[in-house]
């Protein structure tokens, strides 16, 4: 049975921006955390307290309050501990999300913008971003299939990068195998909506003014209601991956221009637990998310704030993989 938001009304008020205070050090902020009003020291306010967990962020037109959190969890092999980190964004029309593609070097073979890859705090400084997390890796799925075509037949999915269609080739309806490549499309007007694999056309998602969509799944919540045959870690149809507490990356709506972004460390034989599918979309529900999709996951999971790495999947410095895009705010 679908569940529907009955906390969103709570949540929403405990998971209001940090800087809806009126001032704070010399800076004025509104109720959603943007700068206002011209006597501010400066144009942008930046906090890093990383022994306390906390990141924040403002500018006029862009908002970002990032919190790690640690939780102890009982398991069979004794106590684990899950570690994630929750951010908060809110944008403008002026600030909006988008996503760092990586174009072909000089000297490589011209390839799709993504293809290549780098180290996520080195993109983040090729293509400055105030935060930037992980996405779907579809660039990995295309330089795979292209140096193994008979062993590795997976499409990229549908992808969309700032209005630019990078791939339309998806999964067949019906077709289960992981990722899924369910779709998440963000528009101009700050919405984002999930869809099932090969629900939409790549057509379909540009006549409707997309101007992102990330593929990979499975989505979470749809209208307020969460994936439960998706999800679901005893009965999912995503059964084999499901049921595993991994390192995981997930973003979602709670309104137009109002997002939630959540990474989590760890795989269950180290000292973090990382966590399954049903967890993370009643994490995303909870934050009053009515949109929200699993990205991928394990190696690949990261978050970077300000050119540092603040979360990452997997713990240790070699845990973070090259990659060819990410999904940004602050871009500049």
């Amino acid at each position: 049975m679908k569940r529907a938001i009955s906390l969103l009304v709570l949540f929403s008020l405990i998971f209001t921006p940090a800087l809806a205070d009126t001032e704070k050090d010399g800076f004025h902020f509104d109720d959603r955390g943007f700068l206002t009003g011209d006597a501010n020291p400066a144009d942008e306010y930046i906090l890093e307290d990383e022994e306390n967990g906390l990141w924040q962020y403002a500018s006029k037109n862009l908002s970002i309050t990032v919190t790690r959190y640690r939780e102890t969890v009982k398991t069979k092999k004794g106590n684990r501990v899950r570690e994630y980190c929750v951010a908060e964004i809110y944008t403008s029309p002026a600030s909006p999300l988008s996503a760092i593609t990586n174009e072909t070097p000089k000297g490589k073979k011209e390839r799709v913008p993504g293809y290549y890859k780098d180290y996520p705090e080195e993109l983040v400084r090729r293509y400055p971003a105030v935060l930037a997390i992980s996405d779907d890796y579809y660039g990995h799925r295309e330089q795979t299939r292209i140096s193994n075509p008979e062993k590795f037949k997976w499409p990229d999915g549908i992808i969309i990068r700032n209005g630019e269609l990078i791939s339309d080739k998806t999964r067949k309806k019906g077709k289960v195998e992981f990722p899924p490549l369910d779709t998440l499309a963000v528009f101009p007007d700050g919405s984002m909506r999930t869809d099932p694999v090969a629900e939409k056309t790549a057509e379909d998602f540009l006549a409707e003014g997309a101007v992102q969509v990330f593929a990979f799944g499975p989505w979470l919540i749809h209208e307020g209601m969460i994936n439960e045959k998706g999800v679901d870690s005893t009965k999912s149809y995503m059964y084999n991956t499901a049921r595993y507490s991994e390192p995981r990356v997930a973003i979602g709506m709670a309104e137009p221009f109002h997002y939630f972004a959540i990474v989590v460390k760890g795989r269950p034989d180290s000292k973090y637990i990382g966590a399954k599918f049903d967890w993370l979309a009643e994490k995303m529900l909870e934050l009053g998310c009515t949109e929200a999709l699993n990205l991928d996951g394990g190696e690949t999971a990261c978050m970077v704030f300000n050119g540092k790495t603040i979360m990452q999947g997997v713990h240790g410095k070699k845990g973070v993989r090259a990659l060819g895009s990410m999904i940004a705010f602050g871009l500049k």
